[in-house]
């Protein structure tokens, strides 16, 4: 996932949209916004035209991914909003969950957005 044509192209079949260009890319990024909080460090970060995408790999399944994917989608918001700037800014966020468990129980691997 570290090379950024890869990462561009898993995005566009896995999303069936098209990327024009990958702002930024950037392997274990952390935000830790307070000392007193958790902090949380991205596998791959991408930040496209209106889009940030965080890809996170998955070998054990410790039951938590919805509370997890929610944690890292709101460290994601505080993270890219400055203060005094409208909600609107935001841009459209995806968190992706790639287990090599089966995390659905179905009987195959997931990929959990």
């Amino acid at each position: 996932m570290k090379d950024e044509d890869f990462c561009k192209l898993f995005l566009e079949m896995l999303m069936g949209i098209k990327i024009t260009k990958v702002i930024y890319l950037e392997a274990q990024k952390e935000v830790n916004l307070f000392p007193q909080t958790k902090g949380i460090r991205m596998d791959v970060y991408l930040e496209g035209d209106d889009e940030i995408y965080n890809i996170e790999m998955q070998t054990t399944n410790k039951l938590n991914l919805v509370k997890r994917m929610r944690y890292y989608h709101s460290a994601i918001d505080v993270d890219s909003l400055l203060r005094g700037n409208p909600y609107d800014q935001l841009k459209k966020s995806y968190v992706i969950f790639i287990c090599n468990f089966d995390l659905c129980g179905d009987g195959y691997t997931s990929v959990a957005l």
